[in-house]
């Protein structure tokens, strides 16, 4: 049988005719029916164990010299194992007997007795890049789409089919726990030079020419001789440094690399440590591969290691958010059922180049999108412009660009001073001072210069969408879509609907937001929106402490314990002092004394110390790197005198943290969202709430509707109203009913 006859079947098995010199070579090509990509299902692997069983007969017959595997699936290779297959586990120990299951199926396709070849020209991670490694050879293509990756670490896990034991092995320590550690995926070209790949092939007509490759190398992959490059010793992406391998300075290489994940994890994250340990137990380094008792044996030791992790509370939220931002790729970001006329965004506008205006004009080159950046005079664009170039040589740096792709995207950012051009845009957002009347100035200004299918959005953080539409004859055109600064780091994008925002310009705002490489939430015009209601509660408590003479580091500390990117007093520098103080004033107009601003910000504004941007905030940053550094004089010009150890790491962490989950159950009520997964998809995405404890309102679940009144009703005795607990919580309670039920 030459061909897989069952057309549901997930892979086809195929000769391959008029080869040079006759070799007997085979394809199989993975292509899951009704599926967008190929992923390994328990249904899958069990196609796989009876292809496996009819090719070790081919190979006894001598029927077969080589086979090459192929995706059919445009873009994708294999994606990896089926994640809900890994979610529905109940336990470590079923979590454990799933990874074996995989680890021998893979190891039988190693033991096949031929050469196997993985012809990668889409994404393989995960499962497939574990069964790309045990392939004789990896040929990749240079398309952008293929790339090759372990990102369990992503989900909580190490890898589960063989990617700790094999990939150190072909690869040398410092490229795997770089890969491992990380979940970073290479593209063909890098996967190439760290010797992953044995061949990186043009996208045109590459299946030919890997078997034309594979023809011309049949001798030395029949031999078992490398074809890949030595792995360079040393460099390992800033993780360990210049360590050799094979010396006894591996311990200090496991030591480095533990030290490296702790700091950048502080012990939240136990896969990448797990990963290590396993990675050390199996002696993994650079060599032979591994067969029989000593294969089965670190395989073991690996399928326990991510038994252990796929049963903890950690991967298991990253799993749910994992789901999270799947779901918003489906989304068109409109109600379920609602269908509005699709509109395609191509060329873009800029309003303001500033460092904000000229961050969006960066994201829409980089994607590819033609962009006018507007200002009022060449020295603003200037500035714009040095904004724009300054992300993309860092991309240069990184080699995530070369300069020719560099040059052709800053060519397609054109700075104007008048609104030439402007009648050609799709979209214009707007990015100028945060001021209502300048805003509604600018708006009236610009309607007339667009074409009436143009949409306008405002890149507002706190100001009304639905007051700025008034001065519009075409309302419906208009949205609010707030970025977050930085904007090339930040992945959240806010898509504001107001009072008679269309679902046309709503959807198209939202998929053009995904277009972009963000992930976006739409949510209702209400004073902060969403992320900054939730998070101003958070800052201004932890200025409350410091009112108090809680010192500022011990805020933060406690904080980044908690699993937060930075603490709030950093935090508050990085946003800008004078414009949390501006925020603050907006939400107590609006919502009353819950939102009393804190007293010292207004001090330290006016002393000039108005964050990281001036050099001087609550910190002081000092050099050209802008480091971080306590300025005790920052305690004199605010009043307060620290006092040390004065309130526990626990307190700290309740007061900033409870309001945030007071305020998130008013915005439901509210409807301000839909859902409490896009509560936690917005505080995850937009302020960096830690991942780990699957966001804000998970984590509200975890200490319960009765456990959170108690604990602000106690605060509320000692503070007054910043800690009364909402209605719409204390409904919660009186019914023990969790935010994502029970």
């Amino acid at each position: 049988m030459d061909q897989t006859q069952n057309t549901q079947a997930a892979f086809r098995l195929e000769p391959v005719t008029s080869q040079k010199g006759g070799a007997k070579l085979w394809s199989l090509t993975f292509d899951l029916p009704g599926e967008k990509v190929n992923k390994l299902s328990r249904k899958v692997m069990s196609e796989v164990e009876s292809i496996l069983k009819r090719l070790q007969e081919m190979g006894k017959k001598k029927e077969i010299d080589a086979l090459v595997l192929v995706s059919g699936k445009p873009g994708n290779f294999i994606a990896g194992a089926d994640i809900e297959m890994i979610q529905a586990v109940k336990s470590a120990r079923e979590a454990e007997e799933l990874s074996r299951s995989g680890q021998i199926l893979i190891d039988q396709w190693e033991d096949l007795p031929f050469p196997t070849i993985a012809a990668i020209n889409g994404a393989a991670l995960g499962g497939g890049c574990e069964f790309s490694l045990a392939s004789s050879a990896i040929v990749m293509s240079n398309d952008p789409a293929a790339k090759i990756g372990l990102p369990e670490v992503l989900l909580g896990l190490c890898p589960g089919m063989g990617g700790c034991v094999r990939l150190p092995r072909k690869v040398g320590l410092a490229t795997a726990f770089d890969l491992i550690l990380t979940g970073k995926a290479l593209n063909g070209e890098r996967a190439f030079k760290a010797g992953l790949a044995e061949a990186c092939l043009p996208k045109e007509n590459f299946n030919e020419s890997v078997f034309n490759w594979v023809n011309t190398n049949l001798p030395a992959l029949k031999s078992g001789q490398r074809l890949a490059k030595e792995p360079k010793l040393g460099g390992m992406g800033g993780i360990v440094g210049g360590l050799l391998e094979r010396t006894p300075a591996r311990a200090i290489v496991f030591k480095k690399a533990r030290d490296g994940v702790m700091a950048q994890t502080r012990g939240n994250y136990p896969a990448p440590i797990e990963a290590i340990q396993v990675i050390q137990d199996n002696d993994g380094g650079y060599g032979e591969k591994l067969r029989g008792k000593e294969r089965d044996a670190a395989m073991k030791r690996e399928a326990q290691a991510f038994g252990r992790l796929a049963a903890t509370d950690v991967s298991k939220n990253l799993i749910r958010l994992f789901f999270l931002t799947e779901d918003l790729k489906k989304s068109k970001g409109l109600p379920e059922g609602v269908k509005a006329r699709e509109v395609k965004i191509r060329q873009g506008a800029v309003l303001g180049a500033g460092v904000m205006g000229g961050g969006i004009a960066q994201l829409f080159a980089d994607k590819n999108l033609a962009v006018r950046m507007k200002d009022l005079n060449s020295k603003a664009l200037t500035l714009g412009m040095q904004a724009a170039t300054k992300i993309f040589f860092k991309q240069l740096k990184k080699k995530k660009i070369n300069r020719r792709e560099l040059l052709q995207k800053l060519n397609l950012i054109s700075p104007v001073t008048d609104y030439s051009g402007f009648k050609s845009t799709d979209l214009v957002v707007e990015a100028i001072v945060e001021n209502m009347d300048v805003k509604k100035k600018v708006f009236q200004e610009l309607e007339g210069q667009v074409s009436n299918e143009c949409i306008i959005a405002s890149n507002t953080s706190s100001l009304s969408i639905s007051e700025m539409q008034k001065v519009f004859s075409r309302p419906e055109r208009f949205v609010g879509m707030h970025f977050f600064n930085p904007v090339s780091k930040m992945p959240l994008i806010e898509v504001i609907r107001g009072e008679k925002s269309s679902d046309e310009a709503v959807s198209a705002v939202f998929q053009l937001s995904k277009a972009l490489g963000k992930n976006p939430i739409v949510v209702k015009d209400a004073p902060g929106f969403l992320v900054n209601r939730l998070l101003m509660p958070y800052l201004n408590e932890a200025v409350y402490l410091l009112a108090e003479g809680v010192p500022i580091p011990s805020i933060d500390q406690a904080m980044l314990k908690f699993g937060m990117p930075m603490g709030p007093m950093e935090l508050i520098d990085e946003v800008g002092v004078d414009v949390g103080e501006k925020v603050s004033h907006i939400l107590h107009d609006a919502f009353g004394d819950r939102m009393l601003p804190a007293p010292l910000n207004s001090k330290a504004v006016a002393a000039g110390r108005l964050g990281k941007k001036t050099g001087k905030g609550l910190y002081s940053y000092e050099g050209a790197k802008k480091t971080k550094v306590l300025d005790s004089q920052i305690y004199e010009i605010i009043g307060v005198k620290p006092i040390p150890n004065s309130v526990s790491a626990e307190e700290i962490i309740e007061r900033c943290v409870l309001p945030m989950i007071n305020e998130a159950s008013r915005c439901l009520d509210e409807k301000i969202v839909s859902t409490p997964s896009e509560v936690d998809l917005g505080m995850i995405m937009g302020t960096g709430f830690p991942p780990f404890r699957g966001g804000l309102l998970r984590y509200a679940d975890t200490l319960g509707p009765r456990t959170l009144v108690d604990r602000l009703r106690k605060y509320e005795a000692r503070f007054g109203a910043r800690f009364a607990p909402a209605p719409a919580l204390l409904a919660r309670a009186q019914d023990d009913q969790k935010f994502y039920g029970n």
